[in-house]
């Protein structure tokens, strides 16, 4: 075969390109260029703990060393069945931190898990922001400092930002690709709307004013995940939602295993499938078919995926510790990619129960 029609797959692949490049370019130009604020209000960091003994110390630990003013630590230890509690309690003198005692969720409307621990901690916090945090991230020294600075410069209700992924396994170190695959589709610093808007639920910084008028955790309490409902809700009442530009505010590990790789991914799809823009799909595919060169074999084809993995190669770098061999080998992060959506659309087609930390969610 000498020529193949790359029509498609250049479309694909210039979509791919153009929601990463104005990412790199509006992450530069406006990092650290927040003015500092002319006072710095209390900021109470509320962390919904189920079954973290492995996770909650180094969170813990790096929260202590925040430069911030004024800040509050509030865990809510959500009724975990290992050490959670025990290794809190080891860890909260020298960490500054409130324990909170999860209890069981009422009854009267099908509660999520996490929404449910989140409103316990948001009733205990007294700060005028509140940030909401996983256990399983790490925050740099400043990014509370920088957070903060940020979401007062922007006059938004609701500040996320993008995670740095540690990838301290060789797994996680090969799937850069499928990272940015779903930072495309997102379009992190595309003007937000609902149905097209990113924010991640390791790290939401609200308003408290924000967060009350949306009517909190409360209003998405029946949701499978917490951080796009919230920020749709919050679009849908006018209330500003910023992606923070800078350099990493925090670094995380999601999942230990591959296992755990795929159930997560496969939940968080099922999740966003429910708020994606009926164009996502069409987004994906084009996207896919870029990265592959339209799984042709010919000459031309191949210099289409050689572009797309010196790409990804170039991008990866700043969202985690990724080699530059994954770049190339595609084939594994879309076969993830791919995997992961199937499921998640067998869960949603079935309606099928959903099992996370040992609860169960009905559809």
């Amino acid at each position: 075969m000498n020529d193949c029609s790359l029509l498609v797959p250049a479309i694909g692949l210039g979509l791919f390109c153009l929601r990463l490049l104005p990412w790199r370019t509006l992450s530069r130009a406006t990092a650290g260029s927040a003015p500092t604020p002319t006072s710095w209000p209390r900021v109470s960091i509320v962390v919904p703990a189920r079954n973290e003994e492995r996770n909650i110390p180094l969170l813990l630990r790096s929260l202590a060393q925040l430069d911030y003013p004024d800040y509050e630590v509030v865990v809510v230890d959500d009724r975990s069945t290992d050490r959670t509690a025990a290794v809190i309690a080891e860890v909260a003198d020298s960490a500054n931190v409130r324990t909170v005692a999860g209890v069981e969720r009422p009854t009267d409307i099908r509660w999520g898990g996490k929404q449910w621990a989140c409103v316990q901690g948001a009733a205990a916090a007294t700060g005028d922001l509140l940030l909401f945090t996983d256990a399983d991230t790490v925050h740099e020294p400043d990014s509370l400092r920088r957070a903060v600075a940020a979401i007062q410069a922007s006059g938004a209700g609701l500040l996320s930002c993008l995670p740095f992924h540690e990838n301290p396994q060789l797994w996680e170190r090969l799937l850069g690709p499928f990272q940015l695959l779903i930072l495309a589709l997102t379009a992190p610093f595309a003007p937000p709307k609902p149905g097209r808007v990113f924010v991640i639920g390791q790290y939401l910084l609200f308003t408290r004013e924000a967060y009350e008028h949306i009517g909190g955790h409360t209003a998405v309490a029946s949701d499978f995940a917490e951080d796009l409902p919230l920020a749709n809700r919050a679009l849908r009442l006018g209330l500003g939602v910023e992606v923070y530009r800078g350099a990493p505010l925090f670094h995380v590990r999601m999942y230990a295993s591959l296992g755990e790789f795929i159930k997560g991914w496969r939940r968080n799809f099922r999740s966003g499938f429910i708020y994606a823009s009926p164009l996502a799909g069409l987004d994906a595919t084009l996207m896919i078919v870029g990265i592959t060169g339209g799984v042709q074999f010919c000459p031309k084809a191949l210099a289409v995926m050689m572009l797309a993995g010196l790409f990804i190669a170039w991008r990866q770098r700043a969202i985690g510790r990724f080699q530059m061999i994954g770049a190339f080998l595609w084939p594994l992060s879309l076969g993830l990619f791919c995997w992961a959506t199937i499921l998640a659309i067998w869960d949603l087609v079935f309606k099928r129960e959903m099992i996370w930390k040992g609860r169960s969610y009905s559809a």
